[in-house]
């Protein structure tokens, strides 16, 4: 997804702000949160997947991917690594 992300700012700027100016309100936001709220579970246990899933999409949503635009991807995979790191409890390993 950061990858996507990274290579198409102004499209996925535009595509997050379809449901009403918000990311949270359209369908493919849906689907990924799902479906990470499920790898987190099944990771760490249900109690907080929900709010978890929440907090790995924002680290990818495209306004803050378009304020870091001049980042090193080098730099985007260490911190993205280290938070999905803390999130699955993964000690370290990359992503």
């Amino acid at each position: 997804m950061l990858r996507f992300k990274l290579d198409n700012r102004v499209l996925t700027l535009a595509l997050e702000s379809a449901g009403g100016g918000s990311p949270y309100r359209n369908e493919a936001y849906d689907h990924w949160h799902a479906l990470l709220a499920g790898l987190v579970a099944e990771a760490r246990g249900p109690q907080a997947a929900d709010y978890l899933a929440h907090a790995l999409l924002a680290a990818v949503r495209s306004d803050l991917v378009e304020h870091l635009r001049d980042w090193p991807e080098a730099r985007w995979h260490a911190g993205l690594d280290a938070l999905v790191g803390s999130v699955l409890g993964d000690d370290g390993k990359t992503v």
